[in-house]
This record gives structure tokens, C-alpha cells and sequence, in this order.
């Protein structure tokens, strides 16, 4: 999937608020030079966000950090409920206001946020709270409404828990990212198929021998560790959504046996599918 950068023009106020409820989420892969916080109102689905691949439910409550590549993903067949999340935009810049020199103590933040930031424990509480009230509110309220949160986040840091693994996602050149690019949409379109180093690397044009380092050193992940960190997260999505077999769910993401899904599955959420889906 390719990472697009998106442009947020925001001339005359430092932040944008939007309350969006779609039937399902489903958007490029993008970027842009602003933080995000995001809460999932309502929705379940996968949530890409740098290295990381993760299934979502209700209540996730994310920050974004500048130029790193996020999306949020619900396309689901048996999905019967909409989708509403609340995103709010902000600048960098508002930390470096001269005139507010305050506002540099929340410096730390968007530092955290780099890697994107899961919100959790009490400040989730705290923040969802503030989140609820901005959308009535006029633009200086929001602007006090986002210094407020910014502020929860900053005293808190032990509810702040990190989601990639590094930061190193700094925009690339056409050049550098049309063959990783033609690799990441590849095994997103044909998810439930084998899915081959062979071809891959076909598709990258590069040998089969280098390619494991190409796409590692491109995405921060060993291929196969992309591959089925993807597939789990999209059987996590169809245990809560569907009552489906877990052997046809294991057979739709890509598994060749149930107990390939089964091992992977347990690698990664530390419980077996069946409990899984049993518990929510």
C-alpha cells in the first residue's frame, strides 16, 4: 500500500477538528506534516501505523506523530455497523510559538509521538471526556480543548505506550519507494493467496537472494513477519465481526493449515483464536 502525502492547509487556525462516520474505513496509506489524534468512536478493523500492523475495536485512542504513515482499516464483507471516529489535526509549529512559550513543555510529546502513541488507563478516560465536548464548541475553545489534552498527555507518560518500533519513517523519493511500493499493494491484494519470496522479488526486481534484505531494510520487518502480522490482524477483525469457521477464517488470510493460523496467531496476540474470539 502506498504511503501518500497528504497536504492540510490550515492558514488562519491551528488545528482542525472532524467527527467522520463512514460505513467502513478504508483509506490509502498516508502521511502528513501535522500530529493526529485519533479516537475511534465506533468500528473494528486493522490499524497500520508505521511498522506496526494491529487490529482496533471501539475506544482506540491514538496519537500520530508527524510524517509517519497511518491508516485505519475496517473493510469487512459482514460488517454491519458504521464506522465514526473524531480526528484532530494540529501543527507542529504550536509548540514553538515564541509568543507562547509555555507551550514548549509539551516539546516531549510530539518527541513520544514519533513512534505513535497508544493512549490508555486514566488519561484515555481523561481525553475521550475532552474529545466529547470540542465538537460544539467554537474555534478557541478547541484550541484550549487541544492545549488541555496536550497537557493530560505530557503528565502521564507511563499511559503513553509506544506502537512502532522506530522512527525512521522520513519521506522518500520516487525513486526509493516505487519498488517497495509495487511489493506492500501486492501482498495487500492478494492477502489470502501464497505469497512467495520468489515473486516478490520478482515484482521488486530484485534477485531472490537480496531480497530479504531489501525488504527489510525498506519496511523495518522480515517479509514473512509483514505477511502474517497482516493476516492475523485481518483474522482478528473476522473473529469479532463473524461467526465463521476458524478454519475457513485461517484460509481466507492466506494460512495453508489451521495450525500454521493457530501458531502464528498465538506468536502475536499471546492466546489462541478460538479464546480470542470468546472473550469479546
Amino acid at each position: 500500500m502506498r504511503v501518500k502525502q497528504e497536504l492540510i492547509n490550515m492558514p488562519d487556525q491551528s488545528l482542525r477538528f472532524s467527527r467522520v462516520g463512514l460505513n467502513t474505513f478504508w483509506t490509502d496509506l498516508h502521511r502528513h506534516s501535522q500530529l493526529q489524534l485519533t479516537w475511534i468512536e465506533q468500528g473494528e478493523g486493522v490499524r497500520l501505523l508505521g511498522d506496526s500492523t494491529e487490529p482496533f475495536e471501539s475506544g482506540d485512542l491514538v496519537l500520530v506523530g508527524s510524517d509517519l504513515p497511518h491508516a485505519w482499516l475496517s473493510k469487512c464483507a459482514d460488517a454491519v455497523s458504521p464506522s465514526v471516529a473524531c480526528v484532530l489535526q494540529f501543527s507542529r509549529a504550536l509548540f514553538e510559538r515564541e509568543s507562547l512559550p509555555e507551550l514548549s513543555a509539551l516539546q516531549s510529546v510530539a518527541v513520544l509521538a514519533r513512534r505513535g502513541l497508544l493512549i490508555t488507563g486514566e488519561t484515555h478516560a481523561l481525553v475521550v471526556q475532552r474529545l466529547r465536548t470540542l465538537q460544539d464548541v467554537d474555534p478557541l475553545g478547541r484550541l484550549v480543548g487541544l492545549i488541555d489534552i496536550l497537557r493530560l498527555l505530557s503528565l502521564r507518560p507511563a499511559d503513553l505506550i509506544p506502537i512502532a518500533s522506530t522512527t525512521t519513517f522520513a519521506p522518500k523519493t520516487k525513486e526509493q519507494v516505487r519498488r517497495i511500493d509495487r511489493v506492500v499493494q501486492w501482498i495487500h491484494d492478494h492477502l489470502g493467496e501464497p505469497l512467495s519470496t520468489t515473486e516478490a522479488a520478482t515484482i521488486a526486481h530484485v534477485t531472490p537472494a537480496a531480497f530479504s534484505r531489501f525488504f527489510r531494510r525498506e519496511t523495518g520487518k522480515l517479509y514473512t513477519q509483514y505477511v502474517n502480522d497482516l493476516r492475523c490482524a485481518q483474522a482478528c477483525v473476522l473473529l469479532r465481526n463473524t461467526s465463521r469457521p476458524i478454519a475457513s477464517i485461517a484460509s481466507d488470510c492466506g494460512f495453508g493449515t489451521t495450525s500454521h493460523f493457530n501458531r502464528c496467531f498465538m506468536e502475536r496476540m499471546q492466546t489462541t483464536p478460538r479464546f480470542y474470539r470468546h472473550r469479546r
